[in-house]
């Protein structure tokens, strides 16, 4: 039999047909995502409708030439949300996960989010749906005709289904903000405080994950979120792999038995699968910072009269040539700030007068993510209830980075390990999707189709 895995992702929309009884990764479709313009610079949005299409059209193309089709899992961007009305239909742009409406003054010298975090018994950040959803309650943008609010990827299986109305993973749930762990639900009380409808709110479901069926009779499994996702289909259930994930953002997560994260860290708990948690960490910016250096070479290209339409290839060329940087870049990588202090932004240190060249900052840069990731990782490493023994780095920052895989492991001391198939993240709700289908008996006979490079 065949799985479907759809990762509705911030750059690009992923569709893989996997094979249930080997794991092989048959084929895998894509499509670029794009934001759409807006008028406020503190906005990033993109459009749920062209979203709907495009994986639509991904998922049918996959159903004609792999049919019969066991199942299809879902998996996307967190904390985003957009509005719909009594019909399920979307009466307003995604709100991404990179939205800085929650950074906005509010009152009290706070901004929305810090508001709302010394209000509150819970943590929010910028870009967390429920702060975004506060901005425009208070500001008067909500649209009128909202009924529920939801993220992208329950928006499309909710479509896929044949629904009117959405509903929610705890992993998704849990990264609007607002998710008290301890029961498993929102907390209803301290949302309708802030002067937002708990009604808007979908029904969360952690048990019989199908959620519908497609026209075709495929039945569509609940949506789980891109963090728990990737770890699923990279590390699956074993307690001892800590997974660092570079992609457009970048994540360090291990499975973990609390409610409470460390004290004094920027980790957060979040729930996983079948009872489990997840205690991860995110960097704002993540791999987007390589990506700010690829856009700066080509801008000195271009200065030169030159186009080209990606400095990657010339990058990856010169890492090739594996030339020592004697006297290293010190790069913070903090360029988006950080879910504790959203305005503070990266640097670049060290810079003599034999440093200043495209190799030494390339590795400043990827050190300097590496970096982020570990201090993230610090207080699981240091605190004696965890037992590190396998390092699983997955994502095109590093399944695409032989130099991004050599200096996490230089970091974390230990080899790195990549799984062989690519997609880890829709892989992932592949995996969720057929245990959840009845094509195993669990989650941990699902992992046994994972394998490393």
């Amino acid at each position: 039999m065949t799985a479907i895995a759809l990762d509705i992702g911030t750059t690009k929309i992923c569709a893989i047909a996997v094979d249930s009884d080997t794991g092989e990764v048959l084929e895998v479709l894509s499509a670029d995502n794009a934001f759409m313009p807006s008028g406020n610079a503190w906005e990033r949005i993109q459009d749920p409708n062209r979203i709907m299409e495009i994986a639509d059209n991904l998922c049918g193309a996959l159903i004609r030439k792999y049919s019969p089709i066991a199942c299809i899992g879902l998996t996307g961007q967190m904390h985003g949300i957009l509005y719909l009305n009594r019909s399920g239909e979307a009466v307003s742009p995604l709100y991404t996960w990179q939205d800085q409406s929650g950074a906005l003054p509010y009152k009290d010298h706070l901004s929305y989010a810090a508001y709302l975090t010394e209000n509150s018994p819970y943590r929010m950040a910028t870009g967390f749906g429920l702060t975004t959803c506060f901005y425009h309650v208070h500001t008067g943008q909500l649209p009128p005709e909202t009924c529920k609010l939801c993220t992208i990827h329950d928006y499309v299986a909710m479509r896929l289904a044949g629904k009117t109305e959405p509903v929610m993973h705890p992993s998704n749930a849990a990264s609007l903000g607002f998710f008290n762990l301890s029961v498993s639900g929102f907390d209803r009380e301290v949302i309708s405080r802030f002067g937002l409808d708990a009604r808007w709110l979908p029904d969360i479901i952690a048990a019989n994950g199908i959620i519908g069926e497609t026209r075709e009779g495929i039945p569509v499994c609940v949506a789980i979120g891109d963090n728990q996702a990737s770890f699923l289909g990279s590390a699956g259930v074993d307690k001892g792999s800590m997974l660092t994930n570079i992609g457009t953002g970048s994540q360090v997560s291990v499975l973990y038995d609390g409610i409470q994260a460390p004290e004094n860290s920027q980790l957060e708990v979040r729930p996983y699968l079948e009872g489990m948690n997840l205690l991860a960490g995110s960097p704002l910016c993540g791999g987007s910072a390589y990506a700010l250096l690829e856009r700066f070479f080509r801008e000195v290209i271009r200065m030169a009269g030159i186009e080209v339409e990606s400095a990657y290839p010339y990058m990856d060329a010169l890492l090739s040539r594996e030339e020592p940087v004697k006297n290293p870049l010190l790069v913070s990588t903090r360029f988006s700030g950080t879910r504790l202090n959203p305005h503070e932004r990266g640097k670049i240190e060290n810079i003599g007068l034999d440093n200043f060249t495209p190799l030494a900052m390339m590795i400043g840069f990827m050190n300097g993510m590496a970096q982020e990731l570990y201090e993230l990782a610090q207080p699981v490493l240091s605190g004696g209830d965890f037992c590190l023994r396998h390092l699983v780095a997955a994502g095109n920052g590093v399944r695409k980075n032989p130099t991004m895989r050599s200096i996490l492991s230089d970091k974390f001391g230990l080899p790195v390990k990549v799984p062989l198939h690519r997609e880890e993240t829709a892989f992932g709700a592949a995996l969720f999707a057929m245990a959840e289908a009845g094509l195993f008996a669990g989650l941990d006979e699902a992992c046994r189709l994972i394998r490393y490079v």
